[in-house]
């Protein structure tokens, strides 16, 4: 996710980001729990979901994490959606297209209404758009405006969006809480109270606001006045419980007092694995999880340095006994083949010619030497409180001490790792004040963009190796504006040759999107754009 000007909910995996959304019912929302575990009555009238924080608000202009997103997607809706293949599908527009480098025309759906049953008009559409764009707003999501010019209505149901300059990201934005559509006259009625337990919301989804109880539960129910009829939702209440606590979520998961958690706590997955009433899936994500080297301080500023750490340090037995299912091994590249959506085969071709750096304690000692550092040094790495993290760091310490490098660990809370990461925290140079930092990063779209950029181009918050060099500011540029694929993924590979040779960042893993259910439940679907279109609407009994 993107981060600009303020501190914000995170969608990483290790960049960038919070946690996530967990779901279903029984205990006290109303299914009785039988002595297996599993729950005894899936034709419950709600389904029940654990999040793992409170929400930050009920309000699609700050849906913009893995708590929020699922309780405000449930509601609001935008113009378009990503499916399950992560491609663009309708929603409130019926239909769209890209008329010219510029100009994208959307045909909104006349047929929808609000949950009050008012319907929804092109005044809702303007503003909702207007008002997550707006700065005084201060939405987690205007900057995805940033190269919008003008929205303006420009037929009894069209909206036209012109653009400053060409920006090839934009066509995935409407498919995101930046583009969901709320009504007017009730936030205008809300007023300072929007999106508050005191205010809530209103929007078209199949699912409406009941209450919302600060640290402990959000509760909605559905929406009878729902235009999409083939749609439905299957339980008539879908409610939110807050559990903060890994163990006490999987726990409830098992006795049957919720019967889902999309993103188990990594080190619990073999738990989950062995309990037969759950049934744990896994998807592909747009995550990474690196090893960031503040390219701006010695010796991180030299290359030799930077190979010799990727050299010195066994991934594969860090994958192999550390990561395991919960990722896949990284490569040279900032995400795996699911962000290969703009001619994947020339992208897997690419991918298998990168350089690699394998496990070579002599190769690592050799280059030191070169760098003037046959003896090691000092350096420092950042991590948060999670337990993998932390497991990696002493595996990476321990290989470092080899090659003569004594590594210090500074673990520090989210608040303060998410502050190091965006560079909010600064020694008396004006440096970010960390050697290194291992964090991660999730795109927002399906587009090798949605990392490439926000991770190497100087000068971006998230840029959190500090990484600076011009020809790839230029390509990365030059591949934004353009809309002709085989050209973007031509700049976007020689952006990649450089990158991969300087090795600003290594490359972890890729971490798995995981969904753990009770095995009387199916239908929620998990892959990469889950964050935006997670629908619980589709939950039903297991046949």
């Amino acid at each position: 996710m993107r981060r600009t000007g303020k501190l914000v909910s995170l969608l990483l995996s290790g960049s960038l980001l919070l946690t996530l959304l967990a779901g279903c019912g029984g205990g006290t929302s109303g299914a009785a729990s039988s002595d297996n575990g599993s729950s005894a009555n899936a034709d419950d009238s709600t389904f029940t979901v654990a999040l793992d924080s409170d929400i930050v608000k009920l309000d699609p202009a700050f849906a913009y994490d893995f708590t929020t997103n699922p309780v405000v997607n449930q509601i609001t809706q935008g113009l378009l959606t990503f499916d399950t293949d992560n491609k663009l599908q309708p929603m409130l527009a019926k239909s769209w297209k890209q008329m010219d480098d510029l100009t994208y025309v959307y045909e909104i759906r006349d047929d929808v209404t609000f949950s009050d049953g008012s319907p929804m008009t092109m005044d809702d559409v303007l503003y909702s758009l207007n008002r997550t764009r707006d700065p005084d707003v201060a939405s987690y999501l205007g900057w995805m405006f940033d190269s919008v010019d003008t929205i303006e209505q420009t037929g009894d149901w069209e909206l036209t969006v012109k653009l400053k300059t060409p920006d090839a990201t934009w066509q995935y934005f409407p498919a995101t809480t930046a583009c969901h559509i709320i009504s007017k006259k009730f936030a205008e009625s809300a007023g300072d109270k929007l999106g508050t337990p005191e205010g809530g919301i209103m929007g078209t989804g199949p699912y409406k606001f009941v209450s919302w109880k600060n640290g402990t539960e959000v509760d909605l129910t559905r929406n009878e006045n729902y235009w999409n009829t083939d749609d439905k939702p299957y339980y008539d209440n879908l409610a939110f419980k807050i559990i903060t606590e890994d163990t006490t979520r999987v726990t409830a998961l098992q006795t049957g007092d919720v019967d889902c958690v999309p993103e188990p706590p990594s080190d619990m997955l073999d738990v989950l694995k062995s309990d037969s009433n759950v049934t744990l899936t896994a998807s592909k994500g747009f995550g990474v999880t690196f090893l960031a080297f503040n390219n701006a301080k010695a010796p991180f500023n030299d290359v030799r340095v930077r190979k010799a750490i990727y050299h010195a340090i066994n991934f594969q037995s860090i994958q192999d006994n550390l990561v395991k299912d919960t990722g896949t091994t990284g490569t040279t590249l900032p995400s795996s083949d699911a962000l290969f959506t703009i001619e994947p085969d020339r992208w897997a071709q690419y991918a298998a010619s990168v350089p690699t750096y394998d496990y070579d304690v002599d190769e690592a000692k050799q280059l030191l030497a070169q760098a003037g550092y046959a003896d090691g040094f000092d350096a420092t790495l950042c991590i948060s409180q999670k337990s993998l993290h932390n497991s990696i760091a002493l595996a990476i310490q321990n290989d470092l001490a080899q090659v003569g490098i004594n590594l210090t660990i500074n673990k520090v809370s989210t608040d303060e790792h998410t502050a190091y990461q965006f560079g909010d925290v600064l020694d008396d140079n004006g440096l970010r004040d960390y050697d290194m930092i291992l964090a991660g990063w999730e795109a927002d779209f399906p587009d090798p963009s949605g990392n490439l950029t926000p991770l190497f181009q100087g000068g971006n918050t998230s840029n959190s190796a500090a990484y600076e060099n011009s020809q790839v500011d230029e390509y990365i540029s030059q591949q934004m504006q353009s809309s002709d694929p085989t050209e973007r993924n031509d700049l976007m590979f020689k952006a990649f040759d450089i990158i991969t040779d300087e090795v600003p960042y290594i490359f972890v893993y890729y971490p798995i999107k995981n969904i753990a259910m009770n095995k009387n439940y199916t239908g929620v679907v998990m892959n990469a754009s889950w964050i935006w279109n997670i629908h619980f609407q589709d939950v039903h009994p297991a046949e």
